[in-house]
């Protein structure tokens, strides 16, 4: 197997979308409990994330539409995880006190996130709509 047929399997798309979620969700937990200390660092890897994120989504999409696609890992997972992230990092600024703010790129991430979904979820359904025709 070479290097470049790796790349070709699904899986390791999906893999490496798991890994940046959970690396930029952590990062923002913690960048909110050191005071913005790292917030330089939070558009870039916002940048990554939304770029594999939509590499993920969009080969899947793709996959539906020429009948490769099994379905079988849901993005509601992504958009509750977000979501219980960004109201926890509310939670936490609620509790710490103004010193402690959301980042502004955590916000803009949600609702990056919550968009790929809304986009997945109307193809999806014309999809359902083209193949009852």
């Amino acid at each position: 197997m070479s290097f470049m047929s790796v790349f070709r399997d699904e899986r390791i798309w999906r893999y490496i979308t798991d890994f940046w979620t959970v690396a930029l969700m952590i990062f923002f937990i913690i960048n909110l409990f050191l005071q913005d200390r790292y917030d330089y660092m939070a558009a870039p890897l916002s940048i990554i994330y939304t770029g594999v994120l939509g590499l993920y989504v969009g080969t899947k999409e793709f996959d539906r539409w020429y009948e490769f696609h099994d379905g079988r890992h849901p993005g509601e997972i992504f958009v509750a995880l977000w979501t219980l992230v960004i109201v926890a990092l509310f939670a936490a600024q609620m509790v710490l006190g103004a010193k402690y703010q959301v980042s502004a790129e955590a916000i803009a991430q949600y609702i990056r996130v919550r968009s790929v979904f809304a986009l997945r979820n109307k193809s999806k359904r014309l999809y359902q709509r083209k193949k009852r025709r």
